[in-house]
């Protein structure tokens, strides 16, 4: 909390706290800041995304940008530098620093995202990416979702519904290790779930082939394609040790005649 009520232009934040009626004494906590705070409450929810719904809801700004419970700012001035970079995008996304070990996140993303990078991973920093709040107009977070409603928000924003997005270098947010979203078991299984509704079993059954190589049997096809891939694989070592060959010929030549027009 401490993070964002120290930035810079705080006065131009909307902070908004929703807490599950928590029994660590965040509560008390809420209270004593209330008069900082845009809007605030705690009261027994359905799960993270419940939670954050309830804060789009009273949202009026431009841009929504979600911390949970371990997240906070990186620096005092993040919001007051990455201000100037918001405005015409609809997803504006910086990068994120894993506590304790201090790694950069999402510093090898590069744009245009397509359904490749979302059948694989997750390739928007959901800590550190300001989102549009004129987007939750057409869908708010699926709380059937315990893990990746945000993963399927920004794919159906990005994939289906075409908006407009812009990287910036700035890291904006610390990251706690150990999430719930570490549980990589249970984020492929929920994954699977939302794109098996999203795309023709045929598409879906595609992007498996080439995003994971198993589930399938070799069929025809498959084999086909994998026998030609050995085979050229066969080949190119082929290729290779008789380009090896072929210099090796050719330097002994070239230091022979060398030697011959040295000593003639």
């Amino acid at each position: 909390m401490q993070s964002v009520l120290s930035q810079t232009v705080y006065d131009k934040i909307e902070y908004i706290v929703v807490d599950g009626a928590s029994t660590d004494g965040s509560a008390e906590v809420l209270k004593q800041h209330e008069s900082l705070l845009s809007y605030a409450i705690s009261e027994p929810d359905k799960g993270i995304y419940n939670a954050m719904n309830k804060g789009v809801v009273h949202a009026t700004g431009d841009y929504c940008l979600f911390l949970n419970s371990g997240d906070f700012l990186r620096a005092d001035d993040i919001i007051e530098r990455c201000m100037p970079k918001l405005g015409t995008e609809d997803l504006v996304m910086g990068k994120v620093e894993t506590w304790p070990t201090g790694r950069i996140g999402y510093d090898d993303i590069s744009l245009p995202f397509t359904m490749m990078d979302f059948f694989q991973y997750g390739p928007v920093p959901h800590m550190a990416c300001f989102i549009r709040r004129k987007l939750f107009d057409k869908n708010l977070y699926d709380e059937s979702l315990r893990i990746v409603a945000d993963w399927k928000f920004f794919m159906n924003a990005i994939v289906f519904d075409g908006c407009t997005c812009k990287l910036i270098e700035d890291v904006v947010s610390y990251l706690e290790e150990g999430g719930i979203s570490a549980n990589r078991y249970e984020c492929d299984k929920e994954r699977a779930k939302v794109l098996k509704e999203a795309l023709p079993e045929a598409i879906y059954l595609d992007y498996n082939r080439f995003a994971n190589g198993e589930h399938y049997g070799a069929s025809n096809y498959d084999s086909f394609f994998s026998d030609l891939k050995n085979y050229n694989g066969r080949c190119a070592k082929l290729v290779y040790r008789l380009s090896l060959s072929l210099v090796a010929m050719l330097s002994w030549r070239f230091k022979s005649l060398k030697f011959v027009e040295k000593y003639r």
